[in-house]
């Protein structure tokens, strides 16, 4: 049997500072056109090993961490009433409507105009009440985790197996169980997946879920998806260079 590839090193606290001011920097420009230098630019670096760290950090490219923000941020707008799409497509950096509608309706699961609808519809409800309602049938076999880490007595777990580091677009498979239960998954189809999850307590509202760019109301997890055997999944208060939630959780239960 081949041994298992050693773990790559934690990144440094000069490595840490440079991604999270390219972050910072994200956050504050949003609505402007961003490319790659800019990013490398505050982080100090060349846009080559900028690149590099920046994806060991977070698992994720800077195009893609961006797109996710603007996401991210298109939704909590909506939540807060912005009278009309165009007006929240332009405010994250799209001159396009179409554009926006497509990457939202990817990334989110859902087109803007129904996101708002189910916003407004569910918004007041608990989390804990919305996954009782759909009333999920929990897989009979599969990859299996074990929750550490910061785990509430009476929270709900969002897990999903994704292709990258980023909870976007449709996972390949998912589950939701209440905290401390195992958490049982698909298989993934091959190396290099990823096992992300998010935790609520049950009594969070989901408007509240949705609107939380600080991580107040949420934990999260996130390791590599290994194509048998078990994982662990350590609950813990989101980072700064943690990509943000972009999938609508949990309006897509509502859905």
């Amino acid at each position: 049997m081949r041994p298992a590839a050693p773990a790559p090193p934690p990144p440094s606290a000069g490595q840490l500072a440079s991604v999270e001011r390219a972050i910072r920097r994200m956050r504050d420009h949003l609505g402007e056109v961003q490319c790659l230098t800019d990013h490398a630019e505050a982080g100090l670096f060349s846009p080559f090993h900028f690149h590099r760290v920046f994806r060991s950090v977070t698992a994720v490219t800077p195009a893609r961490f961006l797109a996710a923000l603007r996401m991210a941020e298109a939704q909590r707008l909506m939540l807060r009433g912005s009278p009309r799409v165009t007006d929240v497509c332009t405010a994250v950096g799209y001159s396009s409507l179409g554009t926006f509608t497509t990457q939202f309706t990817r990334l989110v699961g859902m087109p803007p105009s129904r996101f708002k609808a189910l916003a407004e519809r569910y918004g007041d409800h608990r989390v804990g009440d919305v996954v009782d309602a759909a009333a999920l049938p929990a897989p009979a076999d599969g990859i299996t985790g074990r929750i550490t880490g910061r785990v509430p007595a009476d929270g709900i777990v969002f897990a999903g197996l994704f292709p990258h580091g980023v909870p976007q677009d449709l996972p390949l498979a998912c589950t939701v169980v209440p905290t401390p239960a195992p958490v049982r998954l698909r298989p993934p189809p091959g190396p290099g997946h990823q096992v992300l999850a998010v935790c609520f307590e049950r009594t969070t509202r989901v408007a509240d879920a949705l609107d939380d760019p600080a991580g107040t109301h949420r934990l999260v997890a996130a390791t590599p998806a290994p194509t048998h055997g078990p994982f662990t999944l350590r609950l813990r208060p989101p980072a700064p260079s943690d990509p943000p939630i972009v999938l609508a959780l949990p309006l897509l239960l509502a859905r």
